[in-house]
């Protein structure tokens, strides 16, 4: 092989990774938009409540939901088409059902997520402001960023989020497996398998399928 053909494959190799960087944009954003209630408490609380008892739940519906999530993607990428144009092919009355869900999910995960981050917000604030109030602050900053910065100013915001996030993580699963059940040693996990934990699994397996939609 030749200096020149080396030099040509490491360019290319070069080029595949920027690709993958430059991919890595939309990724981290999506994964960002995904992050909610069922990750910031739902998931932390269920490790605090029920410990390891729910882990292999986890494990199975990630393995469940998985090829759905896959299937969509692989939709995309083998025909060229959105999920919305096969819908259409479909059908017209397909197209209208997605359509529906899609908008009520649409006003629905906003209200909640707008709320979520405003009560957050009030705890940061040294000063008491209403729900609503604070709600409005939360969504006129985020139409700030968007109007000033555009898809940049979101996508670096996200990456950092997410940057954030992943530390915080990793430094807590760290923190608590060098002290273990420390603060309360006596501590007895109930049992995750009663009618009064339903509820609350639901919400974690909501989280699951959210993470779901970035990995596939």
């Amino acid at each position: 092989m030749t200096d020149s053909t080396t030099t040509e494959a490491m360019q290319d190799r070069r080029l595949s990774v920027g690709q993958l960087v430059k991919m890595l944009g939309p990724g981290i954003m999506m994964a960002t938009a995904a992050v909610g209630g069922s990750h910031l408490v739902a998931s932390t609380k269920a490790g605090a409540i029920y410990g390891w008892q729910l882990a292999i739940l986890i494990l199975v519906v990630n393995l469940l939901k998985y090829p759905f999530f896959r299937a969509g993607v692989q939709y995309t990428m083998g025909t060229g088409h959105s999920l919305i144009k096969g819908y259409d092919n479909m059908g017209r009355g397909y197209l209208w059902v997605f359509t529906g869900l899609s908008v009520v999910s649409g006003i629905v995960n906003t209200a909640a997520l707008l709320l979520f981050s405003a009560s957050l917000l009030g705890y940061f604030l040294p000063f008491t402001l209403s729900l609503p109030l604070l709600s409005c602050v939360v969504a006129i900053a985020c139409l700030a960023i968007l109007f000033a910065g555009h898809y940049k100013a979101l996508d670096a915001l996200s990456k950092l989020i997410m940057a954030v996030l992943v530390v915080a993580t990793v430094s807590a699963v760290f923190i608590a497996a060098m002290n273990g059940p420390a603060a309360a040693p006596d501590y007895q996990a109930p049992s995750a398998w009663s009618i009064a934990s339903i509820g609350f699994i639901v919400v974690m397996m909501a989280g699951c399928q959210h993470r779901l939609r970035y990995l596939a």
